[in-house]
């Protein structure tokens, strides 16, 4: 039977599963990073890789070969089509797909004999993870991991899909009747299917790199946004849509922004309503701290139980100003136990932060994670009912006859009725011997490989939680990375995008310099001794973005230009699972513009914004982060500088940091003596701290005492 009309218009093409994929703890690694080749039947090209991804595929009976010129001229010479299979270390169905069809020997056989078959690790390369999901979505209509791409020796696609199963089932094809098929059609028609591939390439690249007239910068454009937004938004649940339902922190930042442009209580409501219903649900690890990648229901109960570090993350900023905004509490506690996670299980001993957790553990999906009653009934005995109350375990369970702890409005009554006092301390007592119990099992792997750029999200993440919770554990976290960062990763003017036990990738990536250029900047104004070397290397990166990057117009490329294995130079201006990296960049240089004093970085923020212009008029719900550099440039110029040292600086700043202000910049200074213009004429008078807050350069008298800055501060707000 034919399943393929590989030959017909772009509608033909509609195979593919939108099943993302998932991570859990740093202790194990990927087994074929310590397997040496004379243990395994098979060992192919990627054995001396260093993507644990690209690891665990290291002895497939597939003939994989890494991207590179090795496998692209080997198609050419060989007159071969390519199958480029993309996914990650924390993809469930990348585990699956590789189970049933990479390690089936007769698939193997196939592929290896028609094809070259190559793996990519998306996190390594998200150039061509962007250029062939674009492909992928515009053929399907729906993309995700692993991706499955086929596509000409000159690199143009003609099919894809996400995942195949083995076997033909349920009127689909199965991954080795799909090969077969390309593989005739490749063999016996090969004219018609490159005529094809041209064909879908010229009209998919037409619509992927989109240029748009430039418009006016206006508030209008970010309200048109978060109103777009708020109508795709679960006022029951809270968050966006349906299932599967992910988090969209950037999102959530940008009601909290206009609720404080606008006074619109719809926003603070409803981003409150997504951060609470998130914290409490099972999307949030109530043992570990952390949050998973997404939730397979709407109400953020059963998660895909991945931990990714960038959702971690880009989360606890936006619970920092929901405490700044609220005053709640309950904030504080989910940034720690978010942040307490990432040090203790995802990071590397040179300050790094590692990538990812996976979800399965023994084979299945969550089996780290999840409890039956009767375990919680042994472990905590006469306790367990009033903790069974709380966190909803049932006999029956909620997830495959176990048990995913959540939270309800019901659970403090519960509490309460089961007669339980001291509820946090009791409740605190209960999961540190659950958390402990849990440690005794074989955990899910981690991907340790060290990327740039998550690495400078989850930097500002770590100085957003100390400056709301005061624990110096998140700064020395932030510095320490930032040193490794600048130390290891900075090498002949280059910043590495992907490090592992020694390994440095290649390559120069815009979303390296944006994300970490961005947390060099929450760095700068957290650190407050010798804080200049934060700054400098923040301009280091954005002179070097400017070089690699922009072009006259201020467009913002994916990658450096020149790249011969692309078939075109990327870029990407919506938001996903993670902001437009060019949007992260616009908005640091803006600021990076203002606490350095160089115009030049502010120009080329603006030029960025001008070039974003088009798109934020047409399409803005799409461009959140965008929007919140949109309103940092549009709001008032705020700067707060403070000089001297001691407890009243220390106060003033505690007091600064309670306080929702997300368009100011800091500049602290022992002495004054700085090489940056905020500090020009601003000396400590022998040690004496003294403040200087400033609203579009018109600046209030300095004081120096915690009374008199607090309510200059509290002038900010009117």
């Amino acid at each position: 039977m034919k399943y393929l009309m590989i030959l017909l218009p772009l509608a033909a093409l509609t195979v593919g599963l939108t099943l993302p994929g998932a991570p859990d703890a740093p202790a194990r690694k990927a087994e074929a990073m310590s397997s040496t080749t004379t243990e395994h039947k098979h060992t192919n090209h990627l054995a001396g890789e260093n993507s644990p991804y690209l690891l665990s595929h290291a002895h497939n009976p597939v003939d994989w070969y890494p991207w590179g010129d090795e496998a692209l001229d080997k198609a050419k010479r060989e007159n071969k089509p390519i199958f480029l299979s993309i996914g990650y270390a924390a993809c469930h169905w990348c585990h699956v797909m590789e189970r049933e069809s990479f390690e089936n020997e007769a698939i193997a056989a196939v592929l290896n004999e028609h094809f070259v078959s190559i793996k990519v690790d998306r996190e390594q390369r998200p150039d061509l993870d962007h250029i062939y999901m674009a492909f992928t979505t515009a053929m399907t209509g729906h993309g995700g991991w692993p991706m499955s791409v086929f596509m000409t020796p000159e690199l143009k696609p003609f099919y894809a899909g996400t995942y195949f199963p083995p076997i033909d089932a349920y009127g689909r094809p199965g991954f080795m009747s799909l090969i077969t098929e390309i593989a005739r059609v490749y063999r016996e028609d090969n004219d018609n299917l490159r005529r094809s591939s041209e064909s879908i390439y010229s009209r998919l690249a037409a619509q992927i790199n989109v240029s748009t007239a430039q418009s006016l910068l206006t508030g209008d454009m970010i309200s048109r946004g978060a109103s777009g937004l708020m109508r795709g938004f679960d006022h029951v649940n809270g968050g966006f849509g349906s299932a599967p339902k992910f988090p969209h922190a950037t999102e959530l930042s940008l009601f909290l922004r206009q609720f404080r442009r606008t006074g619109d209580h719809q926003y603070l409501t409803a981003a409150v309503t997504g951060l609470k219903a998130m914290a409490n649900g099972g999307i949030y690890d109530h043992l570990g701290g952390g949050f998973s990648r997404y939730s397979t229901d709407a109400r953020w109960l059963v998660p895909h139980f991945e931990k990714m570090l960038y959702d971690n993350a880009l989360l606890v900023p936006v619970y920092a100003e929901a405490f700044q905004i609220t005053g709640d509490n309950s904030y504080l506690n989910t940034i720690r136990g978010t942040l307490d996670f990432v040090l203790r299980e995802m990071t590397d001993t040179t300050g790094g932060f590692y990538s990812a957790l996976d979800a399965d553990s023994e084979g299945e999906e969550g089996k780290f994670y999840v409890w039956s009653k009767s375990e919680v009934d042994r472990i905590l005995g006469q306790d367990s009912p009033a903790f069974c109350a709380y966190y909803n375990i049932t006999p029956g369970g909620n997830f495959e006859g176990h048990n995913i702890l959540n939270v309800t409005a019901e659970s403090d009554r519960a509490l309460a009725a089961a007669g339980v006092t001291d509820g946090p301390e009791f409740l605190k007592r209960c999961r540190d011997r659950l958390f402990a119990e849990r440690a005794k099992r074989i955990r899910p792997l981690t991907d340790d490989k060290i990327l740039t750029s998550w690495n400078g999200l989850m930097v500002a993440a770590l100085c957003k939680g100390y400056q709301v919770t005061g624990e110096q554990k998140y700064l020395d976290a932030a510095i320490a990375n930032a040193t490794f960062v600048r130390t290891e990763l900075f090498r002949d003017n280059h910043l590495t995008h992907s490090y592992r036990e020694g390994g440095h990738s290649h390559g120069q990536f815009l979303e390296d310099y944006g994300y970490y250029l961005h947390g060099l900047l929450e760095l700068y104004q957290s650190d407050h001794n010798n804080n200049s070397r934060w700054l400098e290397f923040a301009a280091l990166l954005a002179d070097r973005a400017d070089e690699l990057f922009m072009d006259d117009d201020g467009a913002l490329y994916l990658r450096d230009g020149d790249q011969g294995d692309l078939i075109f130079r990327p870029r990407d201006e919506n938001d996903g699972a993670l902001p437009a990296p060019g949007s992260l960049l616009v908005g640091a240089l803006l600021k990076l513009g203002r606490l350095s004093g160089n115009e030049v970085y502010t120009a080329n923020g603006e030029n960025g914004l001008r070039a974003l212009s088009g798109f934020l008029e047409s399409r803005p719900g799409s461009l959140a982060s965008a929007l919140l550099a949109l309103d940092y440039h549009l709001s008032d110029k705020v700067e707060v500088v403070i000089v001297g040292t001691g407890e009243v600086r220390h106060q003033m700043l505690a007091e600064l940091n309670t306080r929702y202000l997300p368009n100011a910049v800091l500049a602290v200074s022992p002495s004054g003596d700085e090489p940056w213009p905020l500090f020009e004429g601003r000396r400590a008078n022998n040690g004496e701290v003294r403040a200087f807050v400033c609203r579009n350069s018109a600046c209030m008298l300095p004081v120096s005492t915690v009374a008199e800055f607090d309510s200059q501060l509290t002038t900010l707000d009117k």
